[in-house]
């Protein structure tokens, strides 16, 4: 019999209910979002491999996981204060529809926009006022989770590949790592145009470099263009150090590698 410990890498796979409404919001399985009308074409469904205590998924889910049995299915039931918070009465907010217009959004219920960086929901359109709601849409809600411990990960590769799609949203497709003892190097890190401005890619990386240290590396190694002088200078503000030049690597044109050292 084998217990999950806090750190352990483990493949988990899980279908998370609405307790009220038996509504699903969140799976792994394809042929179950099938079943339910809920696939994705765009989705990635399968099992997920998380690092225990390292709230990659909801805290108290992650908690409730630690001495649990490998191989065994647990049905867990979480409170609207230990999921996704309770409703906050100052995030709805009521503002002129014209606003929205400007920013060229037809609003109607149910519509989900981003205002500043917040994620809010429209709840009511009338008399030239909407109102939206930033509330997390399942805050206030009793959540239940099935969830099963496939297996507890120990390949390092595997580790780093479970992480890289589990924390930065890559398919392993999208990808690729290479572990050569202390050196970790991940060959693809980008921020859409739309959201750039907003440091998603400095958080991009701080992941990459705590999921390289979780494998033990020292040190993590990057490239980019040597022509892309906007990223020399983001990896620099970063901490990275240039160490050499590679021509042609990209077909073209040479390509500049940055490392930097993992406390």
């Amino acid at each position: 019999m084998v217990i999950v410990k806090e750190k352990d890498f483990v493949e988990v796979s899980y279908t998370g209910k609405v307790k009220e409404t038996d509504q699903i919001f969140d799976l792994t399985d394809e042929e179950t979002a099938k079943k339910e009308k809920l696939f994705n074409p765009k989705a990635e469904y399968g099992s997920k491999i998380i690092c225990i205590g390292e709230h990659q998924i909801l805290k108290e889910l992650d908690h409730q996981l630690i001495e649990k049995e490998v191989g065994k299915e647990y049905t867990i039931e979480l409170s609207p204060e230990k999921a996704f918070g309770n409703k906050d009465p100052n995030l709805v907010k009521i503002v002129p529809t014209s606003v929205l217009h400007e920013q060229k959004i037809r609003p109607f219920p149910g519509l989900q926009i981003n205002a500043s960086g917040l994620i809010g929901t429209i709840r009511t359109v009338n008399g030239g006022r909407t109102t939206i709601d930033f509330n997390h849409p399942l805050a206030g809600k009793n959540i239940i989770y099935n969830i099963k411990i496939n297996r507890v990960i120990t390949d390092n590769k595997e580790k780093v590949e479970g992480l890289t799609n589990n924390l930065l949203g890559l398919r392993k497709k999208e990808f690729e790592i290479k572990l050569d003892g202390n050196k970790a190097e991940m060959f693809v890190l980008a921020v859409d145009s739309s959201t750039r401005g907003l440091g998603i890619g400095s958080k991009l990386v701080e992941m990459a470099e705590n999921a390289a240290r979780e494998m033990g590396a020292k040190s993590l190694i990057l490239s980019t263009h040597v022509l892309l002088t906007a990223d020399h200078k983001f990896y620099e503000k970063l901490g990275f150090v240039k160490i050499g030049i590679l021509k042609e690597y990209y077909g073209n044109g040479d390509a500049v590698f940055y490392s930097k050292k993992l406390n």
